[in-house]
């Protein structure tokens, strides 16, 4: 089975769907700019679009991901050289202060945000069903457990597969895709030693703390590309929509790999990729990079339901200018 890559993907894959399938899409739950944007509701717009050009019913089930227990910050010896030699530069996203102030942490600050603006699409396709999943709420799932623990315990497995896959170098150290955060500082540095399910040992390189308990006692942070397999597993995913720097990470060969290595039986989703959203600095747009921008997203859709090619560059008209992410929900 091949990839479904961008526009001419989406167009292909709307031939074969049913319009019941359920489709997976994640996002870290910090800033909602245009480039989330493209991928998280206009994409989705897209697809629901064509499935009514080929008069089939809507009637999708989007499960929309949130990574909280995505590292906060990437930190390694070079993570953009070496984007497998990476750990959370404090914690996790699920620990992660609200830099507005007006929130326990930046999860409870940004998920109603996202909510508000991707719930949206229901206004023109009101058949379909969107559902919020936050990743540490699957934490005592089978699935989502036990590839976990593995992770935890075999990393350098996992290394190996994505220096096959990506093309990019990886050094001998560090390679650590999870990890314990400290019950007591909320930190990720530190050393986690997995005996069993019920013998996890967590030392803390910050505050010292020590402990030895069962899986269930801790919270975790946990690198995407294998959390997201178990995300697939568990929610019986049929259609994971990604954005297009995923598919030249050579995540879509990753993925399958992971699923036939961990879930033999598990029956492969269709993978569909987005086109990448270019900043005008020519560089991706990432919040991180501080080139986000908010989009008017009826241009943006207007733009990509004609651009076949593997990315989108933003322009001035494309932009939409306000204050503060809480009136971007009334735009669309």
């Amino acid at each position: 089975m091949k990839p479904y890559l961008y526009l001419s993907g989406l167009e292909k894959l709307t031939k074969r769907l049913k319009g019941n399938e359920v489709v997976h899409i994640g996002i870290r739950p910090y800033g909602f700019h245009a480039g989330n944007v493209l991928s998280l509701v206009v994409y989705p717009y897209l697809l629901c679009q064509e499935m009514e050009k080929n008069k089939k019913k809507v009637n999708f089930k989007f499960k929309i991901s949130i990574n909280d227990y995505e590292q906060d910050f990437l930190d390694g010896p070079d993570y953009r050289k070496y984007p497998f030699n990476i750990y959370p530069k404090n914690s996790s996203f699920q620990f992660m202060p609200d830099e507005a102030g007006c929130c326990k942490d930046v999860v409870d600050h940004w998920q109603p945000i996202m909510e508000n603006i991707i719930l949206k699409i229901k206004k023109t396709f009101p058949k379909i069903t969107i559902d919020f999943v936050r990743n540490s709420s699957l934490k005592n799932k089978y699935y989502f457990k036990s590839l976990l623990l593995e992770t935890l315990k075999n990393p350098k497995e996992q290394a190996k597969i994505f220096a096959k896959y990506s093309g990019r170098e990886i050094l001998e150290s560090p390679i650590q895709y999870a990890g314990v955060i400290c019950p007591k500082c909320k930190r990720a540095h530190g050393k986690t030693t997995v005996y069993s399910s019920k013998r996890i040992l967590w030392e803390c390189d910050e505050c010292g703390f020590k402990k030895e308990d069962k899986y269930e006692a801790y919270d975790y942070w946990w690198y995407h590309k294998a959390m997201l397999t178990a995300r697939l597993k568990i929610l019986k995913v049929q259609v994971a929509m990604s954005g297009g720097d995923h598919y030249s990470e050579g995540d879509y060969n990753i993925r399958r790999k992971f699923m036939r290595k961990y879930f033999r039986k598990f029956k492969e989703p269709v993978m569909l990729f987005c086109p990448t959203l270019i900043a005008k600095d020519g560089q991706k747009m990432s919040k991180s990079r501080k080139n986000s921008e908010y989009t008017d997203i009826k241009k943006l859709i207007e733009v990509a339901s004609s651009t076949y090619r593997s990315e989108i560059k933003i322009s001035d008209n494309m932009i939409k200018k306000v204050k503060n992410e809480k009136e971007y929900n009334c735009i669309f």
